[in-house]
């Protein structure tokens, strides 16, 4: 459930962010970052859910390192996301929209859980 407020509320925040800094038309990234974006997002999503069922099964689902699980998962998902957009798409502030939302993450789970 509190994982659930957290992914609304940024989702929320992305596409109030977007519009209001980088503009309501969305780039597209060039081909070999598309390719770049996906296997990395798909590397990610391999390694935490294997690492997300370790911890539940070896600490429980309302165990303190879940806190700390999704905040390493935040940081990395959404610092790679930022990471992609610096890098391909250099001329628009899409990547100052993905740090904000990396901080607004952060502190929601941190204040949440």
């Amino acid at each position: 459930m509190k994982i659930g407020l957290i992914l609304i509320i940024l989702a929320f925040s992305n596409l109030f962010l977007r519009i209001w800094i980088v503009g309501p038309d969305k780039e597209k990234l060039p081909e070999d970052g598309y390719e770049l974006n996906i296997k990395g997002k798909l590397i990610l999503a391999l390694v935490g859910l294997i690492t997300g069922i370790v911890i539940i099964i070896a600490d429980g689902p309302e165990g303190t390192f879940i806190k700390w699980f999704w905040i390493v998962v935040i940081v990395v998902a959404i610092g790679f996301q930022s990471f992609i957009d610096w890098k391909f798409l250099k001329h628009t502030k899409q990547h100052i929209v993905s740090l904000i939302l990396l901080v607004l993450g952060v502190v929601l789970v941190y204040f949440i859980f």
